[in-house]
């Protein structure tokens, strides 16, 4: 199933040709390898011929190189003729020893215009980031956003109003918390009377699988991890507690006082993995009065709540509030915007965006004294920039605060 990536795809057209390495990130299985079959189909479309495409995954061993001169010399035995351009695309490409090299060798060549894809942020780290400083550009991919997964369910409607009157959106909305947003789940949803209804036996499974694969390959082989067991229980605290202040020390006091022993640097070096392979996302503080970012208080996100969901067992309605703010977390980085936890005074912001937009994230205001206290820290603040409170309720306008309702607002363009 090809499921439509408009955004990232208009950014790979608008770096088409330029003399820039396109490199996609993001967690293992989140859509980049289906990305590039969409791109390569655009480019087909325009007159591109095949070849003058180059294909390889890194995962499939019949791509077995073992040295980046292996690399480069097969890549310049498959290339189209030097009067045309050759378009590379090459996925986890970390797996080739010191790949860096052959990626600098075919940059400096004409005719050549270069797409590689990682599951870990050490691809844009020491040795290729020197070689390739300035001449690459990051295009980081999550899971798929709410709208994505909508028009994957339902590929034959493209209008949500139309859809909003067929289905109950509401429950999709808790499908979509409760298996997460890896493209591959939507092959494990069946329609029953023109619903899609997902199988949690057969998602849980492939979830274990992906979690598994994360674990071991992309995190302790990459990392000479030996310790399993203290992985685990590190994933399970930091998910367990997204949208919570958390800090190393209070993972090292929890574990040491369940009689784990550990050091702080081991846990520093773990967490550091994790978020690496982009399991978890992490939001520093900032202070909104002093406008200065602070050492401590910063959260952290998961970047799909279907892992999470497997992992704790956890049911959707035992801790809404807290998968509703991992979601707008995670839309809000989709849409470009760098994200930081607010602090002003004693009050509590959720998030603040690098365009001065607040966001407070609400699961019910239909009580006087929850609305009240949501309210509260954005009525604190002075300053004339947007203030947004996103909740389960009724679009509308107190004071100059915009409350939208959160399905409406992850559906809006």
């Amino acid at each position: 199933m090809l499921i439509d990536r408009p955004n990232y795809i208009n950014e790979l057209k608008s770096f088409k040709d330029q003399d820039l390495i396109k490199v996609v990130t993001g967690l293992r299985r989140s859509g980049k390898s289906t990305l590039f079959e969409l791109y390569i189909n655009y480019l087909k479309s325009t007159g591109i011929k095949d070849r003058q495409i180059i294909q390889m995954n890194f995962d499939n061993p019949i791509y077995d190189f073992k040295t980046a001169k292996d690399l480069y010399d097969y890549i310049i035995s498959h290339a189209a003729d030097s009067t045309e351009k050759t378009y590379v695309f090459l996925d986890e490409i970390q797996m080739v020893p010191e790949f860096q090299k052959a990626i600098n060798g075919l940059r400096i060549l004409p005719n050549f215009d270069i797409y590689i894809t990682g599951s870990n942020a050490y691809l844009l780290s020491g040795e290729l980031a020197t070689l390739l400083s300035g001449r690459y550009i990051e295009i980081h991919m999550l899971p798929l956003s709410f709208k994505e997964y909508l028009t994957g369910l339902y590929p034959d409607t493209t209008d949500f109003a139309v859809l909003k009157r067929k289905i109950n959106l509401e429950t999709v909305f808790h499908d979509y918390l409760s298996f997460g947003s890896l493209p591959q789940t939507l092959n494990y949803y069946t329609e029953q009377e023109g619903i899609k209804v997902p199988s949690s036996t057969e998602i849980s499974k492939y979830l274990e699988n992906i979690l598994s694969t994360i674990v071991y390959k992309d995190i302790m082989m990459r990392h000479s991890i030996t310790d399993r067991d203290l992985l685990e229980k590190i994933v399970k605290f930091i998910l367990d507690n997204i949208g919570q202040p958390i800090s190393i020390k209070k993972i090292v006091d929890t574990l040491n006082g369940n009689q784990q022993k550990t050091s702080f640097y081991t846990i520093e070096n773990y967490v550091s993995a994790l978020e690496e392979c982009f399991l978890i996302y992490k939001a520093d503080r900032y202070d909104i009065r002093e406008r200065e970012l602070l050492s401590t208080g910063y959260k952290y996100f998961v970047a799909d709540l279907g892992l999470r969901r497997f992992l704790l067992g956890r049911d959707v309605k035992s801790d809404i509030g807290q998968m509703l703010e991992n979601t707008i977390y995670l839309e809000l980085i989709r849409r470009g915007k760098q994200v930081k936890v607010g602090k002003y005074d004693n009050l509590e912001v959720d998030f603040i965006t690098n365009d001065n937009t607040y966001y407070q994230v609400s699961t019910d205001i239909s009580n006087p004294d929850t609305l009240n206290r949501e309210l509260a820290p954005l009525r604190s603040i002075k300053d004339n920039y947007p203030k947004v409170l996103l909740t389960t309720s009724d679009s509308t306008n107190i004071d100059g605060i915009e409350v939208q309702n959160i399905i409406d607002w992850l559906l809006s363009d």
